[in-house]
């Protein structure tokens, strides 16, 4: 009897611990997927977001953001990466990088690099408690491509200890 129930509760065990994690939201496309591997103690996330376009500032101390604004005609694409935490009570434990940029709503195939990248508005986000680290950077080297249903974007490092550099996405 012992046997029996120890052989099914480690399986269960063995099937809960996972160290990464996936997600995938795209407004209801169950045929959207994350194809890159997430790193390590992190969690991956993609959303698409209709009818939203970006709208770029700079702040008074010259550091750039964006917002997301009403636009019936845009789309903007935001790919995630957020580092598990195991102590939740620590304030300033998190780390995020993320990969935002707009498209026409009609969008199909496409390839930008390097500078063209800025006619997708594309930035590159890093959120954590680490000085001179923090902030968007505006994406002007690297690569965006969609063909067929694939979406991949390579960058260079832009920051130090930069954990995103190639995401592949099947829309």
């Amino acid at each position: 009897m012992k046997k029996s129930i120890l052989f099914p509760m480690m399986i269960l065990t063995i099937s809960c611990c996972s160290t990464k994690s996936t997600t995938t939201m795209a407004n209801g496309n169950e045929k959207t997927k994350i194809e890159s591997p997430c790193p390590e103690n992190g969690i991956c996330t993609f959303e698409i977001l209709q009818n939203k376009s970006m709208n770029v500032k700079t702040d008074g101390i010259g550091k750039t953001y964006y917002e997301l604004v009403e636009n019936p005609d845009k789309v903007v694409f935001l790919y995630k990466y957020r580092e598990k935490i195991e102590d939740t009570t620590l304030q300033d434990a998190g780390y995020r990088e993320e990969i935002v940029f707009e498209m026409n709503k009609d969008y199909s195939d496409f390839t930008f690099s390097n500078k063209e990248l800025q006619n997708t508005k594309m930035l590159f986000g890093v959120f954590c408690f680490c000085k001179g680290k923090a902030g968007n950077y505006k994406v002007t080297e690297g690569s965006l491509t969609k063909k067929n249903s694939t979406l991949q974007i390579d960058l260079p490092k832009i920051v130090d200890n930069q954990i995103i550099r190639n995401v592949k996405i099947s829309l």
